[in-house]
């Protein structure tokens, strides 16, 4: 009797096993203009490109979602997900480092996090709050592995033609409340950079994508240029380049808006073109972490 009970719970063990439908969730903040959604929404096409290249099977759904602004939303990606019967998903926040957005917000829109006054402000921008029965994993952000060293890496030699006369800006969105993160974050990218490239000069500002880039970013950026000839930056953000921010703020002086770009006029002073994306380096990531947590769940 025993045997046929234990028999017969390993047969229910591996039906419900092989009954178990993945999905893979690339989470992003998502933005009201649609040049800096695309390359996010790319990725989708991207992952499924490289599951197939490695014969990745397990996953059954791979989508982008977007966690403000626009469709693809959270909600609706999950809803999606339990229409194709989807039973566990991992879902993967393409955030720079742990923030309010990637520890608070995105658990709470995916019903794994509850605070009331967070819910109501969430709902307030109207985004929709999941609830569902599908069984979620939150991955880690960019800064585990640090995948964006390299591009960014890339991206300061396609700028530099002289090192040991140009000095190096590293721009970051920055978290006050996670700032010992951000700063071990930026420092160890910075100095990397410095490392293969042999500039000397480095300097950083935390921009919250071009709100404050007047404010916090211009003096370093001024103080770097009285130092060296030249001076290269570059932007720890996803899909916005650095050279749209600078050429798109302002700081009211006098009672006149001051344009930033205006503030670097007969200065040597570059600017990086895009974010992190696009960049494949960005989906293989991805598809490290998502095999990383495949190789968990099979345990």
């Amino acid at each position: 009797m025993k045997k046929i009970v234990i028999i017969l719970f390993v047969l229910f063990s591996l039906n419900t096993f092989a009954q178990e439908k993945l999905g893979l969730m690339i989470i992003a903040h998502g933005s009201p203009a649609k040049q800096w959604n695309q390359p996010v929404l790319d990725l989708e096409n991207q992952v499924k490109q490289l599951f197939d290249e490695k014969k990745i099977t397990k996953f059954d759904e791979v989508r982008v979602a977007l966690m403000e602004f626009t469709e693809p939303s959270i909600a609706s990606v999950i809803k999606d997900f339990e229409d194709k019967g989807i039973t566990k998903v991992f879902a993967l926040p393409l955030f720079i480092a742990p923030s309010g957005h990637s520890i608070y917000d995105i658990p709470a829109i995916l019903g794994l996090y509850y605070d009331q006054e967070m819910i109501d402000e969430l709902e307030e921008e109207g985004i929709k709050i999941v609830d569902t029965k599908i069984k979620i994993t939150v991955g880690p952000t960019l800064d585990y592995e640090n995948v964006m060293k390299g591009i960014l890496l890339d991206k300061v030699n396609n700028l530099s033609d002289n090192p040991a006369e140009e000095a190096l800006i590293l721009l970051a969105h920055g978290d006050k409340n996670f700032k010992p993160i951000w700063e071990k974050l930026t420092n160890e990218t910075g100095n990397y950079i410095l490392g293969k490239t042999g500039i000397e000069y480095f300097d950083k500002a935390y921009v919250g994508v071009g709100q404050s880039f007047a404010v916090d970013g211009v003096n370093p950026i001024l103080k770097a240029s009285e130092n060296k000839k030249k001076v290269i930056i570059v932007g720890m953000y996803l899909s916005m380049g650095v050279k749209n921010m600078a050429e798109n703020s302002g700081i009211i002086m006098l009672g006149r808006t001051m344009e930033s770009k205006k503030m670097f006029e007969g200065k040597n002073i570059v600017f990086a073109e895009h974010g992190l994306l696009p960049d494949k380096r960005i989906a293989e990531w991805i598809v490290d972490r998502a095999v990383e947590w495949l190789k968990n769940y099979s345990l």
